[in-house]
């Protein structure tokens, strides 16, 4: 069968199709918003792995009726309802609608930004998010000095790859790191794992990186900071750069900033600010205090996907100079970049990042600023942050449940304290109840075990997420059977 392939491309059909899924989609949003699905329809991996376990199709198995009918039936009712206003787990955003249309947009015109000309607008829409993001975290509202990348993870890699360049001798992403003294990493207990992953990718070891013991809050501690500093020092070890957290994965724990960046500048060193949860905060002028300090750092990663409300991927790592900035890759490809002055060269995005073809990653921030302003954009953060102080102000009225902090950001871990369970037994506890509201669907919520304890986590970010869907969590929770623990 010969295959017409301008019927792959037919503009009337992208048409139809588009707006039968945007009605789909639209269906399936409000049915979310209105709790009308459960959160999760709990399948077990290995089973439900058999069922899509289909051979590769040599010729058509749809047509496009039977895949939207496939969309409808087998695709959206098996995802995690990120909208449901119980689905209380992870850090991830529910994402604004016309963010998501944003994706259709970058999808189709298929933008490489590898260089200019591969996606003049597309640069240009990031360089000015990029100092959108700068302004608000108190640096030249002009400069670009930064890039988005493909999350959290890898934009950490990016600024500890600069901070690499910036500690060490100054050929270091030609020659390595073998003729180096020992480079360091202080990075708070709580720090995400990409921190050690990315030790772990420069060559430096998952042992490079030193934890650093936090307070009752979560908090590093500035003092034990400079001991692990002068410890370095004494061992003739370089301590390449100190990352603080703003907020952190497990508690939502913001690190005292302003103070570690006093030490780090008196010390010339250097500060990375792991903000991928938190930075949303300055947009916010009832919590951007929180972060004070934030403008010391020489670098600050900032994620779109958590509360800036955006689909995932997209997150921005921030440099305060330019050319900390340009130090993370050193590299020559004539297929792409001419000899050309700094300035020029500049609009070239793929000097500053990891990847290549990267697709146009801005639009969606720029049409969420465009469209709501900071204002508007702070009234999410703002519900969220007043969620997660409201439901730790409901645990701290109850006996049976214990808070483990209050809340710095929109992070809530408390656990059940069931009547007549050994204390030995609540970790357990815990985890058979956790387990049973996820595989229930009636709600979707995370754990995290600090110092040998194990706490029920919660991340409030959907603004439909009610007082009254926080008092059915602990009531379900009541209702979960002690025996029941594994």
């Amino acid at each position: 069968m010969t295959t017409d392939l301008t019927t792959l491309f037919d503009a009337h059909k992208f048409s139809e199709l588009g707006h039968r899924l945007i009605d789909l989609l639209a269906e399936e949003l409000q049915r979310n918003l209105d709790a009308g699905r459960p959160v999760l329809q709990w399948r077990e991996p290995a089973i439900e792995d058999a069922n899509w376990q289909a051979p590769l199709p040599q010729q058509p198995t749809l047509d496009l009726n039977g895949f939207i009918e496939k969309l409808k039936k087998d695709i959206l009712p098996g995802n995690l309802a990120i909208h449901h206003p119980r689905n209380l787990g992870h850090q991830v955003a529910t994402p604004l609608p016309v963010a998501a249309l944003c994706d259709l947009v970058a999808s189709l015109t298929n933008q490489a930004m590898a260089v200019y000309e591969t996606g003049p607008t597309a640069t240009m829409l990031e360089r000015q998010v990029l100092r959108w993001l700068s302004t608000l975290i108190g640096w030249d509202s002009v400069a670009v000095n930064g890039v988005l990348t493909s999350g959290g993870a890898q934009a950490n890699l990016t600024a500890l790859l600069a901070a690499r360049q910036h500690a060490g001798e100054k050929r270091i992403w030609q020659h390595g790191v073998s003729n180096e003294r020992r480079l360091r990493i202080l990075a708070s207990e709580h720090s995400h794992y990409s921190i050690a992953r990315a030790a772990g990718i420069m060559g430096l070891g998952t042992d490079a990186v030193m934890a650093i013991a936090t307070d009752a809050g979560g908090r590093m501690r500035p003092e034990a900071i400079a001991e692990a500093h002068e410890g370095c020092r004494r061992n003739g070890e370089i301590v390449m750069a100190v990352v603080a957290n703003a907020a952190c994965t497990p508690t939502g724990s913001v690190d005292p900033l302003k103070v570690i960046g006093e030490y780090c500048a008196a010390h010339q060193l250097w500060l990375h600010v792991d903000g991928a949860h938190g930075a949303s905060a300055l947009l916010s002028g009832r919590h951007r205090h929180v972060l004070d300090g934030i403008a010391l750092a020489d670098s600050v990663t900032w994620d779109g996907h958590k509360l800036l409300y955006m689909p995932a991927t997209v997150s921005a790592v921030l440099f305060r100079s330019a050319a900390n900035g340009r130090q993370a890759f050193a590299q020559n490809a004539s297929y792409l970049f001419e000899e050309k002055p700094q300035e020029e060269q500049d609009f070239n995005v793929s000097y500053r990042t990891l990847e290549c073809t990267k697709r146009m990653m801005a639009l969606k921030l720029w049409a969420a600023f465009s469209l709501y302003g900071v204002e508007g954009m702070a009234a999410l953060v703002d519900e969220a942050f007043a969620k997660a102080g409201r439901f730790a102000e409901m645990i701290g009225a109850t006996e049976d449940f214990e808070l483990l902090m209050q809340p710095q950001t929109n992070i809530v871990c408390f656990r059940h304290l069931a009547a007549g369970i050994n204390p030995s037994e609540l970790n357990r506890h815990q985890a058979a109840t956790r387990k049973h509201l996820i595989e229930s669907g009636d709600f979707h919520l995370t754990q995290v075990e600090l110092d040998g304890v194990l706490w029920l986590r919660t991340t409030l970010m959907n603004p439909f997420t009610q007082e009254a869907d926080l008092q059915a969590l602990l009531d379900a929770i009541r209702a979960q059977p002690a025996s029941k623990a594994p």
